[in-house]
């Protein structure tokens, strides 16, 4: 196995998640299935960020400010104190240039990306790909243009591994901070996406395998994933593939790409009162869904969108997947028939 710093997506599988991290070996693996769309784009290694670290002296600068500032260490539940130490601790990562040659090698890959994509800029996301899953604990930055710009940000989300959470983590484990594990980071173009969300093969609150839920709202899935609008749900019957649920969500925001990054902004009031997918979309993602549950051997936690610019049955794009965690134990008949009963009165 060929152990270099930057890689694309078509070159990586499972087999490299210690040298990319989860999410972009995962990616990779899932390019090896047919009839799966991934975006295009590539994976930066966990060693080009101890490059970084070792070359531009960051590991010694962190030991010297704690050393100097804590020396008799961190309490790991005083609040005040971590978000100090998570400000000096990212501002010493983010004051340090790149190693030209990494530097360099990244752009590369970059400009080469734009060659494909054909566009002399790409928009791209930047999010951080660790060797475990920690959803939602690094940053992630959406609608990057530019190589300088990737650059910048590719340092941001390296230094996020410096946050308070992971601090105050690392201090309950006995862990020195300089030696926190460090993150892969994954390069994907931007899909313009009508609707997104995500998709668990096994219904998250019975535990029945044979029921996904798929969850979504308008524009691209940032909404979703963080819990911040209320979406569309849909259960599925995973044996005969026929939608038998379905909740409208409030849907009150979006979010939507602007010339650099996004924002949130208001749904109109005609398109929170309508699904943000067909039942035939559902279908289709649950069938994607089924395939990486299939190929992987276990459930899965799938992020998708839908690229209205591709044609109908290649327009789900799979952006994310995962291991689902926090399956229940399967409820009985009678449970899930009370379920379905308190569901429908509610609605």
């Amino acid at each position: 196995m060929e152990d270099r710093e930057v890689y694309w997506l078509e070159e990586i599988g499972q087999e490299y998640n210690n040298i990319v991290g989860k999410k972009s070996a995962n990616l990779g693996e899932t390019l090896k299935v047919m009839g799966i769309k991934v975006p295009p784009g590539f994976a930066i290694s966990i060693g080009a960020y101890e490059r970084f670290v070792n070359e531009m002296g960051i590991d010694r600068e962190i030991q010297q400010y704690l050393q100097q500032n804590f020396p008799e260490g961190i309490e790991p539940a005083n609040l005040e104190q971590l978000q100090h130490v998570s400000l000096a601790l990212r501002k010493i990562v983010e004051s340090r240039e790149m190693p030209p040659a990494l530097k360099e090698t990244i752009a590369s890959y970059y400009r080469a990306l734009c060659d494909k994509c054909r566009s002399t800029d790409v928009a791209v996301s930047v999010r951080s790909a660790g060797v475990k899953s920690h959803p939602g604990q690094y940053e992630t930055y959406l609608n990057v243009k530019g190589a300088e710009q990737v650059l910048q940000k590719v340092i941001k989300v390296w230094s996020s591994m410096y946050n308070t959470r992971s601090i105050s983590a690392a201090i309950r484990q006995a862990m020195p901070l300089d030696k926190c594990p460090p993150v892969g980071v994954c390069i994907l173009k931007m899909v313009s996406a009508r609707a997104s969300g995500v998709c668990l093969t096994v219904h998250p609150v019975t535990g029945d395998k044979t029921e996904a839920l798929v969850e979504s709202n308008w524009g691209l899935g940032e909404s979703v994933v963080s819990g911040r609008v209320t979406p569309d749900k849909f259960i599925l019957d995973k044996r005969e593939m026929k939608v038998i649920e379905r909740t409208l969500g409030q849907k009150q925001k979006r979010v939507v790409m602007r010339e650099q990054g996004v924002c949130e902004e208001e749904v109109p009031t005609d398109e929170r009162v309508k699904f943000s997918l067909s039942d035939e979309e559902v279908i289709k993602i649950v069938a994607l869904a089924k395939k990486m549950e299939s190929h992987f051997g276990l459930p899965q936690d799938m992020e998708w969108a839908i690229d209205d610019s591709l044609p109908a049955g290649e327009s789900i794009i799979l952006l994310q997947t995962r291991p689902q965690i926090g399956i229940p134990k399967k409820k009985s008949a009678t449970d899930k028939i009370i379920d379905r009963m308190i569901r429908s009165f509610r609605s």
